[in-house]
């Protein structure tokens, strides 16, 4: 037996003795996989989304060094059977490289009880009188279980403003940083941050919404929300509670730049029922964009949120929770005070365990994926666990919940997008 084969054997049983499967490799060897979300539909099938960001020709022929520009295409792979296995990935969107779509503005995936899958991404898109990229919300859908996904939608309109010279990589405009999210009742929502009000000096932007009640196959004309004062680059994130309310998470921008994560409650037609809650933690004074979303989860009238908070002594990832249905938060604390950086929450909640990941640096050594479980009431059971993944770096977990009440894990090992379930009890 050659040495890489026995560290092989032996790799597969420390697996098999820690408190999660084996990995299973879901996004193909050889491309540049990055930036993972996940959803679970009614009847049990995992959907696992991620970004190509293999090298694309850009306009011109020369291509993007730059991370504000990202020139990209979306691969979604489903698997029913619960996870064992997982199909072929499918692309998403029809143009070559038609996403913009990176860690701090992730394309998402959810799933409508009918079985329908949907996606909505951030699209480079060209101002037809002004010449400039713009970017634009789209979205698309999958009615057939993942075997292909319908010409993409654009949801936000392009205006005549111009802000390339004050837009990091020379946009246009914007309408990015959005997320997505389905209700019991059908409804799928897709929400974005947009800069068409935003000033030479602002430091702010708006959110605008789309509202589909008949499973993505028309959407509503475009809906502000909230016309200021939401950080422009912090990426929406939104989930559904058994009412089918909305529960979005943002950050706030504050006089003397100071960026509370928030929460806001959102009814089933997107009018606001709750104002953005900050969920607390030292304030962060911030005379930029931090780039961190604030993830939300919910179970009954308790509602999760964690987010990376740069005000801490510690900087790292915040855990806070709302036992009132999102009226008020308490934050608990800093989740893993001996790493030197913790970042990139997930949050999934079965109804008696609540499942928080993240990625971090300990030691000195490269970023590796954490995890620890937390009571519906928000203390912790047990204590932080590694996720014992392969040797180097790990990062950008994303988790949901089974039909079995089990968790399914993903995140980016180097260049590929790996999956392990972790028992729910």
């Amino acid at each position: 037996m050659t040495p890489k084969i026995t560290l092989t054997v032996v790799w597969l049983v420390l697996f098999s003795l820690a408190g999660h499967s084996a990995t299973l490799g879901i996004s193909p060897e050889g491309q540049k996989a990055a930036a993972p979300d996940i959803a679970v539909n009614s009847k049990g099938d995992i959907a696992v989304l991620w970004v190509d960001r293999s090298p694309q020709e850009m306009s011109g022929g020369a291509q993007s060094h730059d991370r504000h520009i990202a020139v990209t295409d979306v691969y979604v792979a489903i698997s029913k059977d619960g996870g064992a296995s997982f199909a072929a990935p499918v692309k998403v969107n029809l143009s070559a490289g038609a996403v913009w779509g990176q860690q701090v503005s992730r394309p998402r995936v959810v799933g409508t009880p009918n079985g329908t899958w949907h996606v909505s991404y951030a699209a480079n898109d060209l101002h037809p009188a002004l010449n400039k990229t713009v970017l634009t919300t789209h979205y698309t859908r999958s009615n057939d279980g993942g075997r292909s996904f319908e010409a993409p939608k654009r949801l936000s309109a392009i205006t005549d403003q111009d802000m390339s010279g004050v837009i990091h990589g020379g946009f246009a405009s914007a309408a990015a940083f959005g997320t997505i999210a389905a209700a019991p009742d059908g409804s799928v929502h897709v929400y974005w941050i947009d800069t068409r009000h935003m000033q030479p000096d602002s430091d702010s932007g708006a959110l605008y919404s789309a509202l589909s009640r008949d499973d993505g196959q028309t959407f509503s004309i475009e809906k502000q929300l909230v016309d200021t004062s939401v950080c422009p680059c912090c990426q929406l994130t939104a989930v559904a509670n058994s009412k089918s309310e909305i529960l979005l998470g943002s950050r706030r921008v504050e006089k003397d730049s100071f960026r509370p994560a928030t929460v806001m409650t959102l009814s089933s037609k997107d009018a606001a029922v709750n104002d953005r809650q900050p969920i607390g933690g030292a304030p962060w004074q911030i005379a930029g964009c931090p780039l961190k979303p604030t993830v939300v989860a919910v179970h009954d009238k308790h509602v999760f949120a964690a987010v990376h908070n740069g005000g801490e002594e510690t900087p790292g990832v915040i855990f806070s929770v709302s036992s009132d249905a999102g009226k008020s938060f308490k934050a608990r604390s800093v989740i893993h005070p001996a790493a030197a950086v913790s970042d990139a929450p997930t949050i999934a909640v079965n109804g008696s365990r609540v499942l928080l990941a993240w990625h971090a640096k300990v030691a000195g050594g490269p970023r590796r994926v954490y995890y620890r479980f937390y009571s519906p009431s928000g203390d912790p059971v047990g204590e932080i666990q590694e996720l014992d993944s392969a040797p180097g770096l790990a990062q950008n977990p994303v988790a949901a919940v089974r039909s079995d009440g089990n968790f399914q894990l993903i995140w980016q090992q180097a260049d590929r997008v790996w999956a392990t379930t972790i028992p729910g009890q």
